[in-house]
């Protein structure tokens, strides 16, 4: 008798958990795209998505040849993009580093007016960066 009881509390706790796992909130898709600066793809950096929505974080995605690929939430987000290369013929203030420069302008980071809108038949962005 006591491990029928067992059965059926096990049972109902799995109930629970299954009803608390269902779709609530806004849906998250995968997005991704591609980013070029002055037509060229940028080999190694990062993306930044920060939503509308005040309550969830950035998100990052890496860069890699020219790629992204992330998770977002449905909504609109704020895009910013950052990416260093090295400084051919210089070292770092160690001396025995290559020097790193960030080349982005602040206009696409710091400064970004960039977003995205993510939803249904709306996650491919692609980011034609310039000067």
């Amino acid at each position: 008798m006591r491990t029928s009881f067992m059965a059926a509390g096990f049972a109902g706790l799995l109930m629970l958990v299954a009803i608390g796992c269902g779709d609530s909130g806004p849906k998250q898709l995968d997005v991704s795209g591609s980013v070029t600066y002055d037509g060229t793809d940028v080999s190694s950096g990062e993306i930044f998505f920060t939503s509308d929505d005040k309550s969830i974080g950035a998100v990052e995605a890496k860069i890699k040849d020219g790629k992204y690929t992330t998770k977002l939430r449905e909504g609109k987000h704020k895009v910013e993009i950052r990416a260093s290369r090295v400084v051919p013929g210089k070292k770092g203030p160690m001396g025995t580093e290559d020097l790193l420069e960030a080349y982005i302008p602040k206009k696409y980071n710091d400064q970004s007016t960039l977003t995205v809108e993510v939803g249904a038949g709306k996650t491919t962005h692609d980011f034609k960066l310039d000067k």
